[in-house]
């Protein structure tokens, strides 16, 4: 039938009824996935609501807030205390590998009345750690890195030899030191060391007597085996 043949009426009916068609499907394709979101969206604000509903406070902190503000201030007047420790015992010291310091102690052991036998430079191991984690990484790349990147600080089990070698916190140079003389003597240069100008450490010491009877009216002669730590 052609569009000639067609009378006005009929004409417009055909003309409201393809733009029906039209405007129909338009409408579907666009009001699906619309329709399809908000319907996320509900079920999204009903999921929360639900949740919000199981919800519990917490409770109110027992302690009270201005117990805790002096808490705080006590804390950091205490680490303000030990870091101004921490400075004037840096400025104690000494540099490493200090002849000064040596001349000192060499001056002391005479003074003293004993006899240094040996005086060695103690190089002990460095002390390295790797975690159980990074050890686990290291596994799964193929590759374990043994360096730690922070200097120790070692449990007090491991003792001060080990706590003050190279790679941790407290490295210090040490020395191996033999003396021998009267307890008295070998007594007067171990508080001796607390007088010089520089910090030195005994961490360790053994006294033991020497084989040889020492004549009648004088000390049994010991032999005192130090480690100190400049």
């Amino acid at each position: 039938m052609k569009r000639s043949h067609l009378s006005n009426r009929e004409q417009l009916l055909s003309a409201l009824v393809i733009v029906a068609i039209v405007a129909g499907a338009y409408g579907l394709l666009r009001y699906r996935p619309v329709d399809q979101r908000i319907g996320q969206l509900q079920k999204s604000a009903e999921s929360t609501q639900k949740r919000l509903l199981k919800a519990r406070l917490p409770d109110e902190p027992l302690e009270n807030v201005e117990e805790l503000t002096a808490q705080l201030d006590d804390l950091e007047r205490a680490m303000a205390l030990v870091r101004e420790q921490a400075e004037l015992m840096q400025l104690r010291l000494a540099p490493f590998d200090s002849q000064e310091l040596k001349v000192r102690i060499s001056q002391l052991a005479r003074d003293s009345g004993v006899r240094i036998r040996s005086n060695e430079k103690l190089q002990p191991p460095p002390q390295t750690a790797t975690s159980k984690n990074a050890k686990r990484v290291g596994k799964k790349r193929g590759k374990i890195d043994d360096k730690p990147k922070e200097p120790l600080i070692l449990p007090e089990t491991s003792g001060w030899i080990a706590r003050m070698s190279p790679g941790t916190m407290f490295h210090r140079p040490m020395q191996r030191i033999e003396l021998e003389g009267s307890y008295m003597a070998i007594r007067k240069f171990v508080h001796g060391l607390d007088d010089l100008s520089y910090q030195v450490t005994v961490l360790k010491l053994n006294i033991e007597k020497l084989p040889l009877a020492s004549p009648a009216g004088y000390p049994q002669a010991l032999l005192a085996k130090l480690v100190l730590a400049l």
